[in-house]
């Protein structure tokens, strides 16, 4: 996902695309955060892992998409007797959301990256390449915050669901959206052209998926008690506690 300028349009001032992620390594970072999250809960549970084929979402508008995917995700555990075994069922599944949040685009869903090229903070840094004064938090690969005219956001939006073994009722699901602001020593865009930027952003996709399940955990059942949380940017401080 991308911001585009637009001078008196109708048109969309987004531009999405999609990328095929070999290795269905995104599935396996939101997989190794849910058992995170489930054995900080729990410790002691006994884990089992697995994954479904995806939910068939033709023609089905992106706000609904959640609630088909559960709906034949339920129907294909009603084929595995046993479940009934089980005490909990925790299913993860991309979570959509309609409105802009956070300086990124709107109806976004599941995992990706945010880009804005667009300048940020004041025209001469921008033109100049200068450091702004002000503008948008972004997080370096040095690990400094900066204020940035420019960032490449990854973005993490998951939905929880716990659902009842033996019914497979949906007893509580929680939601997380959470982005982090990246960007060069410059401000600006990281560049991922290089070897040492893309290790970089791998691992900030990788903690951030890690973060928005574990966030969605601990507000569902399992963890005892049931708070709601609020949508959330990622502080870039935070990674250098």
């Amino acid at each position: 996902m991308s911001a585009a300028p637009t001078i008196g349009s109708h048109l969309s001032p987004y531009r999405r695309s999609t990328i095929e992620v070999p290795d269905n390594v995104l599935n396996r970072f939101a997989l190794h955060g849910l058992d995170k999250a489930i054995a900080n809960i729990d410790p002691k549970s006994k884990r089992i892992y697995m994954t479904l084929p995806a939910a068939q979402m033709d023609g089905v508008e992106p706000s609904q998409r959640e609630s088909v995917a559960i709906s034949q995700i339920a129907s294909e555990l009603e084929k595995m007797p046993q479940r009934l075994e089980w005490d909990r069922i925790v299913v993860a599944t991309p979570a959509y959301r309609g409105l802009e949040l956070n300086g990124l685009a709107s109806k976004l869903q599941g995992f990706g990256l945010f880009l804005q090229p667009l300048c940020q903070s004041d025209n001469t840094s921008c033109e100049y390449g200068f450091r702004p004064p002000s503008g948008p938090r972004a997080l370096t690969p040095e690990n400094k915050v900066i204020a940035t005219n420019e960032f490449l956001a990854p973005f993490s939006y998951i939905e929880v669901w716990v659902l009842d073994p033996k019914t497979l009722t949906v007893l509580d699901k929680q939601q997380g959206f959470d982005n982090q602001k990246l960007a060069d020593p410059t401000a600006r865009i990281l560049d991922i052209s290089q070897s040492a930027n893309r290790q970089f952003l791998a691992s900030r996709i990788n903690s951030l998926i890690e973060l928005s399940i574990d966030e969605a955990v601990k507000h569902t059942e399992l963890s005892g008690k049931v708070e709601v949380g609020e949508p959330r940017v990622v502080n870039p401080d935070d990674d250098k506690k």
